[in-house]
């Protein structure tokens, strides 16, 4: 079973992610700034009328992924709303110094659960991408979103591979970035990967 996972900047290209043949959205605003959290009028609008899942990214701003704590209280209050909202799951992401914030995605993942949970792109970001997973497991994340490092999926294919083979069915690792309908099927087979994500998925 592969799962394509379209990104969504709206809630008219959510409702046609779901037409063409998603099994599930990763629903953002300002796409241009790699995501940021939606209002709640299109977080309710896409839960309410989608019958797919939506994952919901929280991130309060576009730029880097440390984050201080009034961003931090932010992204609790807009956990806590899409779980009032009723979704299928969320997407955070914080580093520190090029690790993980493990502090504050542990708050993050208290929050969230029983949400189902995505740590996004921040994981590029990170040296040790191996300790990163062990660290993810352990904090009850439910998958990685990642390019494995490099420009976009494709570039990172022997990485991506390599990490799916690490991670062994412990956490969901998600090719994303530069797929599209042409080499979604070629990245599956290749890096063993089951779910695989991208704004031309489908």
């Amino acid at each position: 079973m592969k799962l394509f996972e379209k990104c969504v900047g709206s809630y008219s290209d959510a409702a046609e992610a779901e037409i063409l043949g998603a099994d599930r959205i990763e629903f953002c605003d300002n796409l241009i700034e790699g995501g940021t959290t939606p209002s709640y009028g299109n977080i309710k609008k896409v839960i309410n009328t989608l019958k797919i899942p939506a994952m919901v990214i929280i991130r309060p701003r576009g730029g880097n992924f440390e984050f201080s704590k009034d961003e931090a209280d932010i992204m609790i209050e807009d956990i806590r709303m899409c779980k009032e909202l009723g979704a299928y799951g969320v997407v955070i992401g914080a580093l520190k110094e090029n690790e993980i914030d493990l502090e504050l995605t542990k708050r993050l993942v208290e929050e969230a659960k029983p949400m189902k949970i995505t740590f996004h792109m921040a994981f590029d970001e990170i040296e040790d991408k191996k300790k990163a997973i062990d660290e993810l497991v352990d904090l009850g994340v439910d998958r990685i979103l990642t390019k494995g490092g490099t420009e976009d999926a494709m570039a990172g294919k022997d990485v991506l591979k390599e990490l799916i083979e690490y991670a062994n069915d412990r956490i969901i690792v998600m090719p994303g970035k530069g797929v599209n309908k042409e080499n979604r099927d070629y990245l599956l087979e290749y890096t063993g990967a089951k779910e695989i994500h991208g704004t031309k998925v489908v």
